[in-house]
């Protein structure tokens, strides 16, 4: 080994994760989070999953319905982390019942994505109805 130190950037920084209904609403909020705040360490995949009150209200023996669900990832600078939790509570529509789930957790290191200048956004893809 050389000993010679790597500058790496990045640093401590905080993982935001969202559990929304399958309705369109984590894409918004990754658009709005690319746009308002610059945030590009951000994705969503689909899932599904049972609210805890249908599970509660479900018959003695019977497991309760799966629905669709999102479950949406952002990474942030641990500085600006609980402006942009509110921020996605609020644009989410996290504050009202029935509405999902958020959660924050410590990351020790995290290294910035940024995007070279002049880079297009990708087009949209259809929706072929599959």
């Amino acid at each position: 080994m050389s000993g010679l130190a790597i500058d790496i950037p990045g640093g401590a920084a905080k993982l935001i994760t969202c559990v929304l209904p399958d309705n369109g609403m984590d894409r918004q909020v990754l658009r709005m989070l690319r746009e308002e705040w610059g945030i590009t360490r951000a994705h969503s995949v689909h899932c599904r999953g049972v609210a805890v009150l249908q599970a509660a209200k479900a018959p003695r023996d019977k497991v309760p319905e799966a629905a669709l669900a999102r479950v949406l990832s952002v990474v942030v600078d641990a500085q600006q982390a609980d402006e942009v939790f509110d921020f996605i509570c609020v644009q989410a529509g996290l504050n009202q019942p029935d509405s999902g789930s958020v959660y924050m957790t410590a990351l020790h290191f995290a290294t910035p994505l940024t995007m070279p200048a002049g880079v297009p956004e990708e087009a949209r893809a259809k929706t072929t109805g599959l």
